[in-house]
């Protein structure tokens, strides 16, 4: 698969290094998306060079909605079929931009999901909670299968304390790895939530700011921690069945 990042600053270059860390064998390319001034985009090509990479799948982890703007101008310079926009910070794609977004990508018969949070991501849906979406397109799950929503394989010991823990499917950030290298000999009845908060302590780059998610008031950082304490729980039951 080609991958084509677009960045902006410490936020997506985590992604792109715990990629070219962890990613099977695919092609990953970044794309530093410049600041734009002008709150309304009307001419993307004026920020944009003549050529990108082709690629399957946009990995926007661009910071502004003014970066978000041009993502139908990149993906017709890309020819790529599907979008992860991801939404670590609800500023920087609004929700009537995520709108317009939608309805413009699929006229070009292009494929974009909003995971909020960008780990909220599996196989069939985006997002957490009572704010889940579902999408169909295989090259988003393509990427789902290797990135997204934490799954884990637990072994106890006998006494209940973990004696290891693997990573079936990790967080992009790469949290998810962290937090499981801390996890050997820890009571597996103090897992959750002890866990989710060592996730978190990566640190999470999630917005720790209160607003209105998709999901109500909350912040999108500790849906991060829920979401690792939800792959937590699942490996604790399989472990102990």
């Amino acid at each position: 698969m080609r991958i084509l990042v677009l960045v902006q600053g410490g936020y997506g270059q985590r992604v792109v290094d715990n990629l070219h860390k962890r990613a099977p064998n695919w092609q990953v390319n970044t794309f530093h998306v410049p600041l734009i001034q002008e709150i309304i985009v009307d001419e993307p090509e004026l920020f944009l060079p003549d050529r990108l990479p082709s690629c399957d799948l946009l990995l926007h982890l661009a910071e502004t909605p003014q970066a978000a703007q041009l993502l139908p101008a990149i993906a017709e310079l890309t020819s790529c079929k599907a979008v992860i926009a991801s939404i670590d910070n609800a500023a920087w794609i609004p929700a009537g931009l995520r709108n317009q977004l939608r309805k413009e990508l699929e006229l070009k018969g292009v494929t974009i999901v909003f995971p909020e949070p960008l780990c909220s991501l599996d196989e069939n849906t985006v997002g957490f909670g009572g704010a889940v979406q579902s999408y169909a397109n295989e090259i988003i799950c393509e990427f789902s299968r290797h990135f997204g929503k934490p799954i884990l394989d637990v072994t106890l010991t006998e006494s209940g304390q973990i004696m290891e823990a693997r990573v079936l499917r990790g967080s992009p950030c790469g949290s998810t790895e962290y937090t499981v290298g801390l996890l050997k000999g820890m009571d597996a009845s103090k897992a959750v939530p002890t866990s989710g908060l060592m996730c978190l302590s990566y640190p999470c780059l999630a917005s720790m700011k209160f607003e209105q998610t998709d999901s109500g008031i909350d912040t999108i950082m500790h849906n991060s921690g829920r979401i690792f304490n939800e792959g937590m729980e699942n490996a604790l039951k399989k472990a102990v069945d």
